[in-house]
């Protein structure tokens, strides 16, 4: 590839076809039309000598190659973005940014109606897109500027990150309405005899199981889920419990919320960010808009 001739539009395109999955929708956040959409994947397939997607039932399914370039291509995206925003600053009515943040499904459920809120407020034009990854990936993501924020307690993110705190979270239990063992009180021989689901992305296990260990005791895991909306379907239609944040049973229907028998602390809610952006006015902006938010 010859970067002289290259059309550095096409990295747009890419950005685009990558997050949606789909030439119609990314024609439609590129700002462009269907057949000009289709051309530009065209120039794209040609300069890489790739195919970058491969159409399949679920969508446009990326290449090896394609996963490898979108970390740099987003990363050179956001640079110069911010370049050409930097001399004035960061315009919060004028920005057409698209802030990308790494979120847990508990995190989305109680940071993003309120950011959301406060985003069409004050910056209408600014685009949000939550992404959910393994917590393996997160520094990389971050460090390539993939992701400008994580949220969540997220206590292996330390050298290179700064971290502020957005709120506290106590965990609580959840069991179905009308339990046949478990009411009220929830006492710890009734957390012991119940059977339960574990949530195996959350710190709430981690937690749970440590308190146990320092009693030496156990308790009877017979499923375990990714997600915490998941664990609450779940225990709502069995005679199964969980130990969730007490955000992530705000939604849940045809449960009853009790308190968790053992000593563990509260969730510790942060946002973290790589030093790279630390002085980038969009990303300030974008983290003193979360902190103003009410969590409480």
């Amino acid at each position: 590839m010859n970067i002289k001739t290259f059309d550095l539009n096409l990295l747009r395109v890419f950005d685009a076809i990558y997050a949606e999955r789909n030439v119609s929708r990314a024609a439609g956040v590129a700002g462009l039309s269907q057949p000009a959409m289709s051309n530009a994947l065209l120039r794209l397939r040609k300069a890489c000598s790739d195919a970058l997607f491969v159409r399949t039932t679920g969508g446009m399914e990326p290449t090896a190659l394609a996963d490898e370039l979108i970390g740099p291509v987003r990363q050179a995206l956001a640079i110069l973005q911010q370049s050409l925003e930097r001399p004035h600053g960061f315009e919060p009515k004028a920005s057409e940014l698209t802030f990308r943040i790494l979120l847990s499904d508990a995190g989305e459920g109680i940071v993003l109606p309120r950011l959301i809120s406060a985003v069409l407020r004050e910056a209408p034009r600014v685009r949000i897109e939550a992404l959910r990854r393994p917590n393996d990936q997160y520094q990389q993501l971050l460090q390539s500027g993939e992701a400008d924020l994580a949220i969540g307690n997220l206590a292996f993110l330390k050298a290179g990150f700064y971290q502020q705190r957005l709120f506290g979270d106590p965990y609580c239990c959840l069991a179905r309405k009308r339990h046949p063992s478990v009411g009220p009180g929830f006492p710890l021989q009734a957390f012991l005899q119940a059977q339960h689901v574990a949530v195996a992305t959350g710190h709430a296990d981690d937690l749970v199981e440590r308190a146990l260990s320092k009693m030496r005791a156990k308790r009877d895991v017979i499923l375990r889920v990714t997600h915490y909306h998941v664990a609450a379907e779940v225990v709502a239609r069995s005679n199964l419990v969980v130990t969730v944040p007490r955000n992530a049973a705000r939604d849940a229907r045809g449960v009853q919320i009790l308190p968790v028998p053992l000593r563990i602390p509260a969730a510790d809610v942060r946002q973290f960010w790589h030093r790279r952006a630390h002085r980038d006015p969009a990303n300030q902006w974008l983290r003193a808009t979360l902190a103003k938010l009410a969590f409480d």
